[in-house]
């Protein structure tokens, strides 16, 4: 069977991306030097980006720009602007987590092509549709999917991209706030300091340091890529923008390998194994097979391997990648231009250099011309023939033959970079966002999640204006009064969809009419069965054309992120109702293999997991996933005036809250002085921000 695909390489400065386009990619994807996840990379500047696109497009592959961050209100310019300038030298695709950005995409250039970053989480069918009607025409899978979710995806239609090769985070990508909260470096923001890495405990006692619970050894599909590729995935994407030059060049050959069987893949696993890895690979996500055996973490030796790889290594990218063949006809007549004509690859034309001059002792040969043109080291092309038609005492310099063949080179550059290098329509009008007129005056009304159905009475009695509880909670629920004030929570991530929404249709016909979408996939089902829609702070909405985007896309009202600080939360323009989290253990961590589970058994369940300063992180268990929560509880609730004309504050109530806390915090009241639990608090965010 002849299968259509992509290999996707990562580069993080030039010589990662010669790597990649000699070693054979088929697309390689860079970051600029703002709007990065990978803003530790070397990344590059404009005048780099402008090069890397010139040199991608005179080998034939594509260039794929990463702007998958979250944006602020105070950079939307200069992202609008990065666009364009993306659209001016040709870059082949915008890789986007932000659906404000994706907005602003849409409008400076809009036929550019929008890939759904990683970061959005999308892992169903729902998901990629959604993302569909955004205007992506490629999503790019969770790395947490088996090969049948992957198929279910791919089914579709939508183009997929799923990572075959490199690092995986403990946390599904776009949901790890761990780094933001501990060191004010957001992983939203490329910023990310891998604290996971750090050594953590999750049995019942306190690191010493030679634990490391949270962290993944890299995941690699490289001997299994054809299955990806017979299940419909389209682009095999390399992680490692942060790594070197010669990981690049041994994951892009191993692949290769894989799928046209040239060489045996062992040595190059050896080899891959060697350059960079965590204590090996494994492929427990794709297999099915989330366990223990997952884990790992950078050893001394693992590093000491790749002394002995990189200089083989670095020999697969060292000589420029051959497009073809150029054939000659070099015309010299004392008197006239000096021209030289020349064909390659469907390419013909010629060029005119110095006067030809009449010979006073030595003519020019065509064993001298044949020499000159012959030199075509350090280009991308190989010498095939020459022909000359030379006039008796026809004289021209070796210097006027080499700038005649340089010139040739240059010509045959241009044509192929400009048959390569997509042309758009470009909008220079940044577009305005909508915003309400009728913006609350009084104080913000209190929703709160439920985590817990013995609380919903307590809470139902109060005058709290949301009461939101988990689907697995809500099944559970005998409540007599109403559900106007009720909305229910799907799970964050699942792995069967239709189960899913089955149960929540269900929740329909118990009477409640409101879903708390905590990703894009929720808002088209709650389209489908036709319930209303109020959006999570777990869609990272961080600027006004993020607002207006999930307005347009039907949410009525919208928890913004809690990674901004006040000051920008008064100053978002929204045309649909916010509110902030303000109360609750924040979640850090949104992962598909619990720790806890993993290393000491759902039988010896400790609860938490702890760092090496004795910190412990409760770890709540969601069924298919499990959440890692903040050591501290946030809780900003006796500062609501200082975040603006906000219309709801969050009160995120936990396993541990009891039912006098739950009912006095269900009134926004500062449970902290009048019904203390011991725990440390934290103002989160929201005044200290995030760098």
């Amino acid at each position: 069977m002849s299968l259509n695909y992509e290999i996707l390489a990562p580069a993080g400065g030039m010589e990662s991306l010669y790597a990649a386009v000699r070693c054979g990619a088929d697309a390689v994807y860079v970051g600029g030097k703002s709007f990065s996840a990978r803003a530790n990379a070397d990344n590059f500047t404009d005048e780099e980006m402008k090069q890397a696109a010139e040199y991608c497009h005179l080998h034939g592959i594509k260039l794929f720009r990463a702007m998958n961050t979250v944006i602020f209100d105070s950079e939307t310019e200069d992202f609008f602007r990065a666009v364009i300038y993306s659209a001016e030298i040709g870059v082949d695709g915008l890789i986007i987590q932000d659906t404000g950005a994706a907005a602003l995409a849409r409008a400076a250039v809009s036929e550019m092509p929008l890939h759904a970053s990683t970061q959005m989480t999308i892992h169903t069918p729902c998901g990629a549709m959604e993302a569909a009607k955004l205007g992506f025409c490629r999503v790019v899978a969770a790395r947490e999917l088996s090969l049948r979710e992957i198929r279910r995806i791919c089914d579709t239609g939508i183009e997929i991209e799923a990572f075959v090769h490199g690092a995986q985070c403990m946390s599904v990508s776009g949901q790890c706030y761990m780094s933001a909260v501990i060191g004010s470096r957001s992983a939203n923001r490329g910023q990310c300091v891998q604290a996971c890495r750090l050594p953590f405990s999750a049995i019942d006692r306190s690191t010493d340091g030679d634990r490391y619970d949270l962290s993944l050894k890299d995941m690699s599909y490289v001997e299994r890529v054809k299955e990806l590729l017979n299940a419909g995935v389209f682009s095999l994407k390399i992680e490692g923008r942060m790594k070197r030059a010669e990981y690049t060049a041994a994951a892009v050959t191993a692949l290769k390998d894989s799928i046209l069987g040239d060489r045996e893949l062992p040595d190059d696993m050896k080899r891959l194994r060697a350059v960079f890895s965590r204590s090996g690979f494994t492929d427990g996500y794709l297999s099915g097979r989330i366990n223990r055996d997952m884990f790992g973490f950078r050893r001394k030796e693992d590093v000491e391997s790749a002394k002995d790889v990189l200089p083989q290594l670095s020999q697969l990218y060292r000589n420029e990648a051959e497009i073809g063949k150029i054939h000659f006809l070099c015309t010299l007549k004392a008197g006239e231009k000096s021209r030289l004509d020349f064909s390659v690859n469907g390419i013909s034309g010629s060029v005119f250099g110095a006067e030809v001059q009449r010979a006073v002792t030595r003519p020019t040969t065509a064993e001298d011309v044949i020499k000159c043109l012959s030199k075509l080291g350090g280009t991308a092309y190989k010498f095939g023939e020459a022909d000359t038609d030379i006039e008796d005492n026809a004289m021209l310099p070796i210097s006027a033959l080499n700038a005649l063949r340089r010139s040739a080179v240059e010509y045959i550059d241009r044509e192929i970079i400009s048959d390569n290098t997509p042309i758009y329509s470009i909008s220079r009008n940044m577009p305005s966002v909508r915003e309400r007129s009728d913006a609350v005056t009084e104080s913000p009304a209190i929703w709160v999640i439920c985590r817990n159905a013995a609380l919903v009475p307590c809470v139902a009695g109060t005058s709290a204006e949301k009461i939101i509880i988990p689907l697995d909670e809500f099944e559970r629920l005998d409540f007599e009064g109403g559900y106007d004030r009720f909305a229910v929570m799907p799970p964050a991530f699942t792995f069967d969809e239709g189960r899913m929404t089955d149960r929540l249709m269900n929740i329909y016909k118990k009477g409640c009419r409101q879903l708390w979408c905590e990703n894009i996939a929720h808002i088209r089902i709650a389209e489908d069965i036709g319930m209303a829609t109020l959006g999570s702070p777990r869609l990272n909405a961080a600027n006004s054309y993020a607002c207006d985007e999930y307005g347009k896309m039907g949410i009525m009202s919208l928890c913004v992120s809690a990674e901004l600080r006040t000051g920008q939360i008064r100053a978002l323009k929204s045309p649909i109702p916010i509110g902030i989290y303000a109360y609750g253990r924040m979640p850090l961590m949104l992962t598909v293999n619990c720790p806890i589970k993993a290393q000491a058994g759902c039988r010896h369940c400790t609860g938490a997991v702890t760092d090496r300063t004795g910190r412990k992180f409760p770890v709540r268990c969601c069924g298919e996933y499990t959440e890692l929560l903040n050591c501290d509880f946030l809780d900003v609730l006796d500062r609501l005036e200082d975040f603006g004309k906000i219309d709801f504050a969050l009160v995120d109530l936990t396993e541990e809250i009891s039912e006098a806390q739950a009912a006095m915090l269900a009134k926004g009241c500062d449970v902290r002085t009048e019904l203390p639990h011991g725990e440390r608090y934290t103002k989160g965010l929201y005044y200290r921000g995030i760098i």
